[in-house]
């Protein structure tokens, strides 16, 4: 018996890019993290078989196969579809989504799967207003159970996926008198970067590449740029513009480094205008992600003034880490928890109204995208002036302190966020996971109905003509027979899903004209028989073939 996989997923996308794929404009820490964190799970992970379902076109051509694996690691990627019709046949131990949809992992489970296996998702993003029903609805209503886990990145991540959950279950609570309960663990992992990629070095080359002058003090932000999802960066201009005035005979220069609409960038330059530091701001956009190791080398320190409550994590303050740099940011969600202040950089003091204002009040009234509500939030989030400047001024001034917390940058990324730390974290909570299911009681039968699923035969039951039950008869068209003996060709979209087997077809045309006309549970039952499928997936199959005029009800019109 072939012994299960370590661990399966689905992805959405194929989380290598192609050769010679454009640079995207606006790149998103979470789409990063997803992205690298496969490569680095077979890198680093046990010695084991990983399962990697695609939809079929993207699994036929997916470039993780060409990823380089650490020892006795093994990579299958699959069709979906393959999974849905045998799951038993591909056998796994848990289950990780890295998009953070556990409910969907769950439902899958609870569809197919004859034993409970551990489910882990990792949310990068809890602030839309649309997650409390998509989101933690759902997670309330799945039938999780103590070996999954929401994976949070950070701990004020963690506490506020659960204060949603908590939110979101009392209103449910108090309106409607139900008692949903999310079952499973919060636990903290955080995100990862490539130590081995990312690290200090390299500094006149980067220089000479960027243009930036060799004895130039360098405060490097890189990011996307939003003000409405990311950070307001005029007060960080604003502040730079004062350490400017305090410091006269040094060269400083703020770069400003990443992408997004095109409309922040220009808000940046004509602030940095109209303070008359246009000659020591520099705005460079996009920034393609393979280029941002030359941005931390040419830099000596990072600054990150974070306000946007989007934001759970920040993958570029552990990516500056790892290449030395001392760490100017908000003390902010997962900033707190990488930035150890005094040692590695500083945590600027946040603040806001105990009351959302205007922001709640509009939240959802129509409304597209993060505004209203992340700008207005952000715009009564204060991340301290003062202490602001005071922070840069320290780390600008004393170029030991400097050198001493790049030191302690670098040690700290390679005990906390390499890949190798982080993923060899989340292979403990899988092993742990997997002894609590297998001590878990095996579920109760599956309900006829689930609350991710609609039935669209009994919902939309009003929309056809007719519907033909299992007492219709059912023939062979001429242009079926002419199919059937390769005079005509079938439908060339006809498996582009992975739902439509060319071969189920074939054998269901062949019974129907060897034997027909029959009534149409008849040739269900005889085709599924000869091909060992389940009759429900016969009766798609000869309902397509319905639909080509490959077959016909023996009332109908002729083929």
């Amino acid at each position: 018996m072939t012994p299960p996989a370590r661990l399966a997923t689905y992805l959405y996308d194929d989380p290598v890019p192609a050769p010679g794929a454009p640079p995207r404009r606006t790149v998103y820490g979470a789409g990063a993290a997803v992205d690298a964190f496969w490569p680095a799970l077979l890198r680093h992970g046990a010695p084991g078989r990983y399962y990697v379902f695609h939809d079929r076109a993207t699994a036929a051509r997916s470039r993780l196969r060409g990823v380089p694996a650490g020892p006795g690691v093994e990579l299958t990627v699959a069709d979906f579809a393959a999974l849905v019709r045998d799951f038993a046949g591909h056998p796994f131990r848990a289950w990780h989504d890295s998009e953070g949809d556990l409910a969907t992992a769950v439902t899958l489970r609870g569809r197919f799967a004859p034993r409970r296996h551990p489910v882990t998702a990792t949310p990068h993003v809890l602030s839309y207003p649309e997650l409390a029903h998509a989101w933690a609805l759902r997670l309330l209503l799945a039938d999780t159970a103590p070996c999954d886990a929401l994976i949070c990145t950070s701990e004020s991540a963690r506490r506020a996926a659960g204060r949603l959950l908590e939110v979101v279950a009392a209103d449910l609570r108090a309106r409607h008198g139900t008692d949903l309960r999310f079952r499973g663990r919060l636990d903290v992992i955080p995100l990862g970067v490539d130590t081995d990629a990312l690290r200090p070095g390299g500094r006149e080359a980067a220089r000479r590449e960027l243009g930036v002058p060799p004895g130039a003090c360098v405060l490097l932000w890189l990011g996307r740029f939003s003000f409405g999802d990311k950070a307001d960066l005029l007060p960080l201009v604003t502040a730079f513009r004062h350490l400017v005035a305090d410091e006269p005979g040094r060269d400083l220069l703020l770069l400003l480094a990443g992408g997004g609409p095109p409309r922040w960038g220009r808000t940046l330059r004509d602030w940095a205008a109209r303070l008359g530091v246009a000659d020591r701001v520099r705005v460079v956009e996009p920034v393609d992600p393979a280029d941002r190791g030359t941005f931390y080398a040419a830099a000596d320190l990072f600054v990150s003034p974070v306000d946007n409550v989007q934001e759970t994590f920040g993958i570029t303050v552990i990516e500056a880490m790892a290449c030395g740099l001392p760490q100017v940011v908000s003390d902010w969600d997962g900033y707190r928890d990488s930035v150890a202040h005094g040692r590695t950089g500083f945590l600027v003091p946040t603040y806001w109204s105990p009351a959302g204002g205007e922001a709640f009040a509009r939240q959802g009234l129509y409304d597209r995208g993060d505004l209203p509500e992340h700008l207005l939030l952000a715009q009564s989030t204060v991340v301290d002036p003062q202490a602001l400047r005071a922070a840069l001024r320290t780390l600008v001034r004393d170029e030991g302190l400097r050198a001493r917390m790049a030191d302690a940058s670098r040690r700290r990324a390679l005990a906390r966020y390499s890949w190798a730390r982080v993923i060899g974290a989340h292979e403990r909570l899988w092993d742990e996971l997997t002894a609590v299911a297998a001590r878990l009681p095996d579920p109760v039968p599956r309900r006829a109905a689930d609350h991710a699923a609609i039935d669209h035969k009994a919902v939309f039951a009003s929309y056809p003509s007719r519907t033909l039950d299992g007492t219709a008869p059912v023939a062979v068209t001429p242009y079926g027979a002419a199919a059937l003996a390769g005079e005509s060709p079938l439908p060339a979209y006809v498996t582009a899903l992975g739902v439509l087997r060319l071969g189920l077809l074939r054998t269901a045309l062949a019974v129907a004209a060897r034997e027909g006309p029959l009534p149409l549970a008849t040739l269900t039952g005889l085709v599924a028989d000869r091909a060992g499928e389940p009759p429900a997936r016969v009766t798609d199959h000869v309902f397509w073939l319905l639909k080509q005029a490959l077959l016909q009800p023996r009332d109908g019109p002729a083929g």
